[in-house]
């Protein structure tokens, strides 16, 4: 196998773990915006709760496919989802709504260098590509 399919089966299986870790972030988000949201006394409207439903479901299902790995990498998975969580709370707490700041704060991430290789293959919004040319990044 040349170096060029390793590492494009590599970024496969990145991108295909971060879908199950994006998948238990936004579960758990959902839920503790419920708990908030209930604490409060405020309800979803009927609608909006049937399709919340239907989502929570249907990330539990996308989940339970890392259910046949080993426990190691399911505590691996659960950990790495807690700390992408911990950066997406970071940022949002950090910037509040100041769209600049949350510019800042990306680029200070982006100033360190890519460990993985998603730089050279992730398109992302005019900001996110801005800035990637600003530190000269693939």
């Amino acid at each position: 196998m040349s170096e060029e399919q390793r590492k494009k089966e590599y970024l496969a299986r990145l991108e295909t773990n971060l879908v199950f870790v994006m998948a238990d972030v936004l579960e758990q988000l959902w839920t503790e915006c419920e708990n908030i949201n209930r604490e409060c006394g405020y309800m979803m409207r009927q609608d909006v709760k049937r399709h919340y439903n239907a989502m929570k479901h249907n990330l539990k299902l996308l989940r339970g496919e890392t259910r046949h790995l080993d426990v190691k990498d399911q505590i691996e998975y659960g950990n790495d989802a807690d700390l992408t969580c911990d950066i997406l709370y970071a940022a949002v707490s950090r910037t509040g709504t100041d769209n600049m700041m949350m510019l800042r704060f990306l680029e200070y991430m982006m100033s360190f260098p890519d460990k993985v290789g998603l730089d050279s293959v992730r398109q992302g919004s005019d900001a996110f590509e801005a800035i990637k040319k600003k530190l000269k990044i693939a």
